[in-house]
Order: C-alpha cells, then sequence, then structure tokens
C-alpha cells in the first residue's frame, strides 16, 4: 500500500510543470545537471546506465523472475504491460515536447534520439518498478534493495543529463513504476493465498 500512495504522489507531483513557475524550475533542473555532469567522464556513464531503463532491459528481467517465481513474474508482466500503457495514454493525451527541442541551451545527448513525447518519463517508470520489484523477489535483501534504489535514482538522473525528460517527466515516471510495483506485490500476495 505504501508503494501506491508514494507512486500517487510522485505522479501528481509530475503534473507540477502546467504550473508557470515550476516549469522554470524544470528548465533550470535539467540545465544545471547538464552542465555538471553532461560531460567526460561522467556522460559516458550516463550513455552506458541508460540500457536499465530500457523495456528490452525489462523485459529480459522480468522473463527470468517468471522462471523463479512465477506468480510474481506473471504478475509483474502483466502489471508493467498495463502500466505502460497507462504511460503511453498520458503521453499522447499531454504531448509533452523534450527538454532539447524547448530550449537551446539544452543538448540532446542521448545514444538515441527519443522520437515519442516526454510525459512521463517511460525509462524511470520501468527502472523504480524493476528496484522495488526485484528487492522484494530476492527476499527484501536490504542491501540489494538500496543498490537496486541507488541504481533507480542514476538512471532517473541520467534522463535530465541527457536532455531527453524534464524533472517532473522523471517524477511522473517514478510515480507510476512505484504504483505498478505496489499493484504487483498487492496481485502477489493475493495469489499466495490460492
Amino acid at each position: 500500500m505504501i508503494y501506491q500512495l508514494i507512486g500517487l504522489g510522485l505522479f501528481a507531483l509530475g503534473f507540477s510543470h502546467k504550473l508557470i513557475p515550476l516549469s522554470r524550475l524544470d528548465h533550470g533542473v535539467v540545465k544545471y545537471l547538464q552542465e555538471k555532469l553532461g560531460q567526460p567522464p561522467f556522460l559516458a556513464w550516463f550513455k552506458e546506465i541508460w540500457f536499465f531503463g530500457r523495456t528490452t532491459f525489462a523485459m529480459i528481467l522480468l522473463v527470468l523472475l517468471t522462471c523463479l517465481n512465477w506468480k510474481l513474474g506473471l504478475s509483474a508482466l502483466a502489471v508493467l504491460g498495463i502500466t505502460s500503457g497507462i504511460e503511453k495514454l498520458v503521453k499522447i493525451s499531454f504531448f509533452r515536447s523534450r527538454p532539447f527541442s524547448d530550449y537551446e541551451d539544452i543538448q540532446m545527448l542521448q545514444p538515441r534520439e527519443p522520437v515519442d513525447p516526454a510525459f512521463p518519463s517511460g525509462d524511470a517508470m520501468r527502472i523504480w518498478f524493476l528496484a522495488l520489484i526485484i528487492s522484494i523477489a530476492l527476499g527484501n535483501n536490504l542491501l540489494f534493495g538500496i543498490i537496486s534504489i541507488l541504481l533507480a535514482v542514476v538512471v532517473s538522473l541520467g534522463r535530465m543529463i541527457l536532455g531527453v525528460h524534464f524533472l517532473s517527466d522523471v517524477l511522473a515516471g517514478a510515480g507510476l513504476g512505484c504504483l505498478g510495483a505496489g499493484t504487483t506485490i498487492w496481485l502477489w500476495q493475493i495469489l499466495q493465498l490460492l
């Protein structure tokens, strides 16, 4: 239940980009992060860890999870599918442009230029979903939980450093990921009773 509440809160906070003063903050955060961390040696690292937020990585990990724990794996696959559908629906409904296309002082540094709208961040959604689900799958191991959360934070920061997302995009994506993870855990607990 806590993941769902955190997720709803972050998702709602992501809509703050509609408020003019906060949209300026969105631009300022991306510009600052890109100036500080958008060059060597950091840039190469953020380009590499981008993979952890991609759909391919999520599918590979969830198929492996299904082999280890079919109830949790199938629940995660189903909920991620629904959550991804919500993400796509929000993207086409709001059609928010990317930071690099809105502002001349923001560069597109990602290896491949994205073609879909920015809001919410699908990569942030997937990495937060995976970080929370895999931690549960491994028995709530504290060390692995901390490592997976740190990876989710770094991938989320990378989305802004690469110039492809605003802070509000990443918050909304992380919120959807937390909401999906919480729903998966709830569904898995119900399946455990069967």
